[in-house]
């Protein structure tokens, strides 16, 4: 009885009254549960049996229950965990924490070999870490070392003494929470798909998919696995440009079906991505964007029917290497027939951030944006 009139007041007065909090303050009151989704019983070396490919779960829910009618779920990016959303490297509260204030259901994962999510030695690559060179480079402090046109505006990793760099206490702690990756890019997406595919079927209903990076690609997958659990997609900075790795990443071949590295469904359908998908490159006018590997207008380009009714928002930051080329991207949806919208948050007023945004002194801006979009799609 009485959690039933709490459950009234929260939405007479969550209604009316966001319960949002300001930084430094406690967390969103909320209530917690995991489990695991996906995975499959296999046999180890004597003939005994293990589970593999399972992927850890976090369920947040507010305290006086959900009042938004979709579910978000958040996927971490390379070398990250579920720890990204739920309280940010200077001690305010994350992102799990704004969404849960204005009565957002969360769903956290440690994608599939990765964290919480167990792994395999003989079923996967060896994980490798990243080194903390490299997270200043591109993360915390690029700045500092000016790898591509826009590092120079980066101003927004928090900081104690030091600004982005080893010894800082803010950067030691952020880079103590990260973990090795597997380095097969094909199996992490399949593993992560069938589980993200398990974990849309335990909710039920539609969901917002919300993918950082590395992570921004599982929305794709698990969406064209489940199309009908999946009511829109945000991107922030999702791992590209299609087909083939940026220039800060050595500008190798990279997913070969466009926006991932295994097989989605086309219209018409696609059988072999380096004969079917026919590639015509866009030349960049500007030193500040690169090229753009788009499919040719002949024959005419092939669509994601899957994604026909799920719409797309793709987030950039000012000072991150993606600036480069998210817009190749947002051009590569709407070729293949989805509704895409692209959001520069410099274009929004807000400046300074890096790839990290989501950790950074103004993450809550960010967030302002995403749930404005949300709430208006």
């Amino acid at each position: 009885m009485l959690t039933n009139i709490y459950k009234v007041l929260w939405l007479l007065f969550g209604l009316s009254v966001s319960f949002r909090f300001t930084p430094g303050l406690e967390e969103t009151p909320h209530f917690r549960k995991y489990f695991y989704a996906g995975g499959n019983y296999t046999t180890d070396v004597a003939g005994n049996h293990v589970f593999q490919n399972q992927m850890y779960v976090e369920q947040l829910t507010p305290i006086y229950g959900r009042i938004k009618p979709l579910p978000l779920v958040f996927i971490h990016g390379l070398a990250q965990t579920g720890t990204n959303w739920l309280s940010k490297p200077d001690g305010n509260p994350g992102w799990a924490s704004y969404f849960l204030s204005f009565g957002y259901e969360c769903f956290i994962i440690d994608v599939t070999s990765r964290g919480r999510s167990p792994w395999l030695p003989r079923n996967t690559t060896i994980p490798v870490p990243l080194t903390a060179e490299r997270i200043e480079q591109r993360f915390t402090a690029p700045e500092n070392y000016n790898l591509y046109p826009q590092a120079s505006l980066h101003t927004q990793w928090p900081s104690g003494y030091g600004k982005g760099v080893m010894g800082d206490p803010v950067f030691d702690i952020y880079f103590t929470s990260l973990v090795p990756s597997i380095s097969s890019a094909a199996s992490q997406q399949a593993t992560v798909q069938a589980a993200g595919a398990a974990l849309l079927d335990r909710i039920g209903r539609p969901v917002i998919l919300i993918g950082h990076s590395q992570g921004g690609i599982m929305p794709w997958l698990i969406a064209d696995a489940r199309p009908q659990y999946v009511n829109s997609i945000i991107g922030l900075e999702p791992s590209g440009p299609p087909f083939v790795e940026s220039a800060l990443n050595g500008g190798t071949p990279a997913r070969a079906y466009g926006l991932t590295d295994i097989p989605l469904t086309y219209a018409p359908p696609v059988t072999d991505p380096a004969v079917d998908l026919v590639k015509k490159v866009t030349p960049s006018n500007s030193s500040s964007i690169t090229p753009c590997s788009l499919q040719a207008g002949s024959p005419p380009p092939r669509q994601l029917p899957n994604f026909k009714n799920i719409t797309i928002l793709v987030v950039t930051a000012e000072a991150s290497w993606h600036a480069m080329y998210d817009w190749c991207t947002v051009e590569y949806l709407r070729q293949a027939g989805v509704e895409t919208k692209h959001i520069s948050l410099a274009d929004e007023g807000i400046h300074g951030n890096g790839h990290m945004f989501f950790l950074e002194t103004n993450s809550d801006a960010i967030a302002d944006v995403l749930r404005n979009w949300i709430e208006r799609s």
